[in-house]
């Protein structure tokens, strides 16, 4: 009987360690939570500072940070040049471990776009990025380039539906490589202070993704036009 009880016990153990360890990325809905903050120096300039936090779960275990300044020229007031740096700190094994992270340094020229359809609003975002990574054994340049559609459907003057689609082309291996669909609602807290809170899918190499983003945007200056939501 003692023997029977041991080896249930060991069949239960090794079962449950195997659920474990075949856990990925793809079984966490994880969360990213970004503020960004743009300043209107006049007519045509600005500068954006922007945060994003990533997790695989809600509020724990750490995924990425990702850190960036954009200067922005804006022009025909519907049009905007925009030239950035963005500093990332990412790690990619699930729990916790004592190896060191992937960090990237990041250089990103953007044109975007925007125009209206009735009351629909639409922004169209062309970018290309040189990522200058440093992995634990070996430095590494890639390079990409990354399309975003957005959508903004306002349901009154606070509440307003937003979707946005995004295809990422890289120039290295694997060139359809990444893929983000967000659909959610956004609040205007404020008239130059917007809060938005999105479903995202997030196709990446093999992985499909899951994730909640929840997103502040604040205008400041006196230029300040209504804020749109820009996660990188």
């Amino acid at each position: 009987m003692m023997k029977n009880n041991l080896l249930l016990i060991w069949i239960l153990l090794l079962w449950s360690s195997t659920l474990f360890a075949q856990k990925t990325s793809e079984d966490y809905f994880g969360a990213w939570y970004t503020v960004g903050v743009q300043h209107r120096f006049s007519d045509h300039f600005s500068l954006t500072p922007y945060a994003e936090l990533r997790f695989y779960e809600p509020t724990s275990n750490y995924n990425l940070t990702f850190l960036s300044l954009n200067a922005n020229y804006h022009f025909k007031n519907s049009q905007t040049l925009t030239l950035a740096y963005a500093y990332l700190d990412i790690d990619s094994v699930l729990d916790a471990d004592n190896m060191p992270n992937t960090i990237e340094n990041r250089i990103m020229e953007q044109y975007s776009k925007k125009h209206k359809l009735g009351a629909l609003s639409l922004q169209h975002r062309f970018r290309l990025e040189q990522r200058f990574l440093k992995y634990t054994d070996r430095n590494e340049i890639q390079h990409r380039f990354r399309y975003r559609l957005s959508l903004k459907y306002p349901l009154n003057s606070t509440f307003f539906l937003g979707l946005r689609e995004e295809a990422f082309v890289n120039f290295q291996d694997q060139v359809f490589h990444e893929n983000r669909f967000y659909i959610g609602l956004g609040i205007y807290i404020k008239k130059q202070v917007q809060l938005q809170m999105s479903y995202m899918k997030h196709h990446v190499r093999k992985n499909n993704l899951n994730r909640i983003q929840v997103g502040l945007s604040i205008q400041t200056g006196s230029k300040a036009p209504k804020p749109t939501a820009t996660p990188q």
